[in-house]
């Protein structure tokens, strides 16, 4: 990193009262000169968006009338989210944020006349504009980022991005995601090449504290009466995988009298927009929500509700990662049924630190856990066991019906002395 470019971050930082950075902004802040391609990996709330505006802003030529930079999200809040955050840094910049239900016509005639310095877009309005109209010229850019990644391929926007990464063939492409899923691979194979990997997944901790509610065959609807009459939240977020049960699950906490709203991908620009300032007011206490509505949004919140487990798990890391951000703490409960505990093994082999929580009319109390520990005598039975020469279908099971056998021998062999 260059004086220049060190010179600026630092004084930006001190503008926006940060007294320390993350380390993905340290990797990438390191590697902006690099003239390889980046993807940055961290997790949700720590600072992805400043890692890659900073660095960029300090290389935007203000005389020149051109379009230098194009950011990529995937919902229009993200659009206003990133607009929002870089004119908090430098609001001298000619920026552009193109979003879904914006006037087009008023954007040609200004487009007819100049170009943006600074584009940030939705991937269907990105295609509108430069593909569909020609009017948007990004073959300048000198940088084109994709944030949150991993969301745009979930849903498709492939595609889209396909049609206008050929029109920047002299910028550096920087990918932003919380994780790379398989799905992602052939794309960064294409474009990014021998890239740069910030991969900072494993050094932030995120201070969340996971709670896990077994409330086997309770009605989630009933426990979530239950809880939310023994919590207190600043601002507490409740996911809710399908959107016929969002509707149910706002109606009933409604009725219970409580500040909540529902937000979700079909409501209109204007109205989303409006709930989410709303919501950063603090009109609310409970926000009902779907997987895609609250992606990458930025509010301080202080508790997640699991509703109901995601249906792809990855998406469980971006629920919870909606509290905790930038240092604050957090609080994640997560509602387990008897159908859900072979996604909850999958999140404990993920890393998820659940504890077991037992919920009543008094409170929430902690659940000890019951360790089971081999005696030296049954430890000894065990390794006397023969492992089979070859490995044949069935061993493992065979195996631990004669680990069972063995220890069911010791009980009786003691049983027997007993009497």
């Amino acid at each position: 990193m260059s004086m220049v470019i060190k010179l600026y971050i630092e004084e930006k930082l001190k503008k926006l009262g940060f007294q320390s950075i993350t380390p993905i902004q340290e990797g990438v802040f390191a590697r902006i000169d690099s003239p390889k391609h980046l993807v940055g990996l961290a997790p949700t709330g720590t600072g992805k968006t400043h890692a890659y505006l900073l660095p960029i802003l300090s290389k935007i030529k203000k005389s020149l009338m051109e379009v230098q930079c194009v950011v990529v999200v995937p919902t229009n809040e993200l659009v206003y989210q990133v607009e929002s955050m870089l004119k908090a840094v430098d609001d001298t910049f000619k920026v552009k944020a193109y979003v879904g239900g914006s006037d087009k016509h008023r954007e040609l005639d200004w487009l007819e006349k100049f170009q943006p310095q600074i584009v940030i877009s939705t991937p269907n309005r990105l295609v509108e504009f430069v593909v569909e109209m020609n009017a948007l010229k990004i073959q300048t850019a000198r940088y084109f980022v994709l944030d949150e990644a991993d969301m745009m391929f979930d849903y498709d926007f492939l595609s889209l991005i396909d049609q206008v990464l050929p029109s920047m063939p002299h910028a550096k492409y920087l990918l932003f995601s919380a994780s790379i899923h398989q799905g992602m691979d052939p794309f960064i194979r294409k474009y990014f090449g021998a890239y740069d990997l910030v991969d900072t997944t494993k050094k932030h901790h995120l201070n969340i504290e996971y709670q896990l509610i077994n409330i086997k065959y309770q009605d989630r609807l009933q426990a979530l009466e239950q809880l939310v009459k023994l919590i207190n939240p600043y601002l507490c977020f409740i996911f809710v995988s399908k959107k016929e049960n969002q509707e149910i699950v706002f109606k009933h906490l409604e009725q219970m009298g409580l500040n909540v709203v529902n937000i979700n991908a079909t409501l209109g620009v204007k109205k989303r927009s409006k709930i989410i300032e709303d919501i950063k007011n603090l009109k609310y206490v409970y926000v009902v929500t779907s997987d895609l509505a609250a992606r990458g949004l930025d509010f301080k919140i202080s508790h997640v509700i699991q509703y109901d487990l995601p249906h792809h798990l990855e998406f469980f890391m971006h629920r919870s990662g909606r509290t905790g951000r930038m240092h604050d703490t957090g609080i994640v409960y997560t509602f387990m049924s008897v159908e859900d505990h072979r996604k909850i093994d999958r999140l404990k082999a993920l890393g998820i630190p659940f504890k077991s929580y037992s919920m009543s009319d008094d409170g929430l109390k902690k659940v000890a856990v019951r360790r089971t520990t081999l005696s030296q005598e049954e430890t000894d039975a065990i390794k006397k066991i023969k492992k089979p020469t070859k490995v044949v279908p069935n061993y493992k099971k065979k195996n631990a019906k004669l680990i069972k056998k063995a220890k069911q021998e010791l009980r009786n062999k003691h049983y027997a002395a007993t009497r």
